[in-house]
């Protein structure tokens, strides 16, 4: 392996750092600590507020620490001839090195994927919406059987605000489904759920198909990480933030009619 692909490996390696992992758990945190602030209001019993706030100080000195090693790789192979314009002068010559994919633009990606979920078109009218009032927004929409308010709520208010929903719907999911269930969801109730819920969700989200919601459920019933989907990192994320307040809405109709035995 020559210095130039050598140093090509190492830059890959580098954009591979879980940042965006950390991302998504500083998410979760988030939410679970606006749910502890509003738990707290209404007793004095010691919720971990400052366990919760301390983690997420080492979680983002974690996310600045990889950035700086991300930094001196960068540096380091600047240092010895092999950084990004020495390993793209090399490869001019040769003629088949691929043209770099231009950057993705995070609110056109978004406006797209979300028009397309609901089977919808128009262009964003950017909104600076913090993600609870998102989320209370589309339930209200939800629950009002508003599905036109639904999309433009969800497409308006961009990625930034958008991918946090599954970390405000899941808890909620995991309730209503346990009042629906008579009993703590797990796995094996995903199928069941998903048939009961579908209906109401499509309603909102037509292009969500069965096993997007069951992915959904699955994620919320078992507190772990939706499994991904057709390696589209983009589409998963829209479709999760999407399908999220959709479900709470369908389990809150539900209630506890029908119980499973």
């Amino acid at each position: 392996m020559d210095v130039a692909a050598l140093a090509g490996h190492l830059r890959t390696l580098a954009a591979d750092f879980p940042s965006p992992g950390l991302a998504a758990a500083d998410a979760h945190l988030e939410a679970a600590q606006a749910e502890l602030k509003d738990a707290a209001r209404e007793s004095n019993a010691e919720v971990g507020l400052h366990r919760l706030g301390t983690a997420r100080e080492k979680l983002a000195d974690a996310r600045k620490r990889l950035a700086d090693a991300a930094g001196a790789v960068d540096d380091y192979l600047d240092s010895i001839g092999a950084g990004a314009a020495a390993s793209s002068s090399r490869a001019a010559p040769t003629g088949t090195a691929p043209a770099a994919p231009a950057p993705v633009d995070p609110k056109r990606w978004w406006t797209d994927q979300i028009n397309e979920l609901c089977d919808r078109s128009g262009d964003a009218d950017p909104q600076n919406v913090p993600p609870t009032r998102l989320f209370n927004d589309l339930l209200r929409c939800a629950a009002d059987g508003n599905a036109d308010g639904y999309h433009k709520r969800l497409r308006d208010a961009g990625p930034g605000a958008g991918v946090k929903l599954p970390g405000l719907a899941w808890p909620l999911v995991r309730t209503l489904a346990a009042e629906h269930l008579g009993r703590t969801p797990g796995g094996g109730d995903v199928g069941t759920l998903r048939d009961r819920c579908s209906a109401k969700v499509r309603s909102l989200v037509p292009r969500a198909e069965p096993d997007h919601i069951a992915a959904a459920l699955a994620s919320a019933c078992t507190l772990g990480p939706p499994p991904p989907q057709d390696g589209e990192d983009h589409a998963a994320a829209a479709r999760t933030a999407a399908i999220g307040p959709a479900l709470v809405a369908a389990l809150h109709r539900l209630g506890k009619t029908d119980r499973k035995a």
